[in-house]
Formats: C-alpha cells, structure tokens, sequence
C-alpha cells in the first residue's frame, strides 16, 4: 500500500464528537467524505494527520476550537428588532434563524432571548467555542500523477 502525500485524493469514515461523547457529525461508506490533500478545505490538522496514512488506517485526533470553528466570539452575540422578521415564522428559544442582509448576504443565528420589541441573537457558528474529538477512516486512496508544485 501507498502511503497518501498531498495532492491525493481520498475517501473518508469521518466521526466528529464533543468532548462530552456528544455526536456532531458522522458518515458511512456508501458517503464518504472525499477531499485532496492539502488542498484547505477541510480542517488543516486532519489534512496534515493524512500524510503517510494508508487504506484502511484510523486516526483519532483531537481539535482546538482555533483549528475546527473558531473561538466563539461575544460579539457575534446580536439584539435585533423584531419587526425585521417573518410575522409567519414560530420564533422559539433555542431556534436557528436564516436573516437576509440589504446586501444579499444570509447568516443563521441562534435565538437566546426574546421580548416583545427584540430578539437575541447568537451568530456563531454552532461548534465555535468546541473542541471536537475527529476520528478518520482511510477508505480509499487515488495517488496524484503530478502533485501541486
């Protein structure tokens, strides 16, 4: 077997957990999760643990919140009139809300308070803050024929 070197394209079993044992995320093989090595999309500490792995190798590795969904940040902790959203909508504690920008841009917040006039809003994302116990399958390796220069 080959040992996988940036530009190779693999398949992955991938399982994301809270410390707490709490599931976030988890696929099977009839889904991997395909990406190409050191190509940045995809958590930069995982890119680098696939290095030197090979079929049907597992790694458990663990991720900083700097290094999976960012440190959660107070800021991103909004309050919002009310009359800006959709009469329509059930609005809930605890609830994921889409808010579309003048600029055509959308962000997905959680509620954490209501009033009668305003909504608080937490814009993080929801892992921010989290550090995320990522265990990785290699499934399947497809060899670069002219790795990036």
């Amino acid at each position: 077997m080959t040992n996988i070197k940036e530009g190779d394209t693999v398949q992955l079993l991938c399982e994301a957990k809270l410390e707490s044992g709490e599931l976030c995320y988890n696929n099977d093989a009839q889904n991997p999760l395909e990406l190409i090595v050191g190509d940045g999309k995809f958590f930069t500490p995982v890119e680098n643990a696939l290095q030197n792995m090979t079929e049907g190798e597992t790694k458990i590795l663990t991720l900083e919140p700097d290094d999976a969904f960012g440190p959660h940040i107070d800021d991103l902790i909004i309050k919002v009139p009310k009359s800006v959203f959709n009469t329509e909508v059930t609005l809930e504690i605890g609830s994921r809300i889409k808010i579309d920008t003048p600029t055509g841009k959308s962000f997905i917040g959680t509620i954490l308070t209501m009033d009668d006039m305003s909504i608080t809003l937490d814009m993080n994302h929801l892992l921010a803050g989290k550090r995320l116990i990522i265990k990785i399958t290699v499934l399947s390796v497809h060899q670069t024929t002219n790795p990036p220069q």
